[in-house]
């Protein structure tokens, strides 16, 4: 029953991160003004939406898998969700100079926690 329910709840988030990812027009989302800069636009589709749509993920695999996740390929995931919905507010909403610097950030961030991670498990001792 637990399984299902976090299924369920993982389906929610991943769903919600999707629609609000790629609906062209944020301002139907009735807790955003309607009068607010595309560059609030640019970092809901990127933080919100990429988040919804990581742990919804997370949450679905966490349930369906024997073991259990490390920590750091879960921030992988986050991560490069959130670089996702960046790259789709880029075709919505454009490319400022902020939402180009936040985008390398965060993509150099998924990419140093990738290396680290497999750094990291390179080096652990089955023995």
């Amino acid at each position: 029953m637990l399984k299902w329910l976090i299924i369920i709840s993982g389906l929610q988030l991943f769903g919600i991160g999707l629609f609000t990812m790629f609906i062209s027009d944020l301002s139907i989302i009735p807790f955003i003004p309607q009068d607010a800069p595309a560059d609030l636009y640019s970092e809901f589709r990127a933080m919100f939406a990429g988040s919804f749509v990581a742990f919804g993920y997370l949450l679905i695999r966490y349930a369906l898998s024997a073991s259990f996740i490390p920590i750091g390929l879960m921030m992988i995931y986050v991560m490069i969700s959130i670089s996702f919905g960046r790259v789709i507010s880029f075709l919505y909403e454009g490319i400022s100079p902020f939402s180009l610097f936040a985008f390398f950030g965060e993509l150099s961030l998924a990419i140093i926690l990738y290396l680290y991670y497999r750094k990291k498990k390179n080096e652990i001792s089955y023995f």
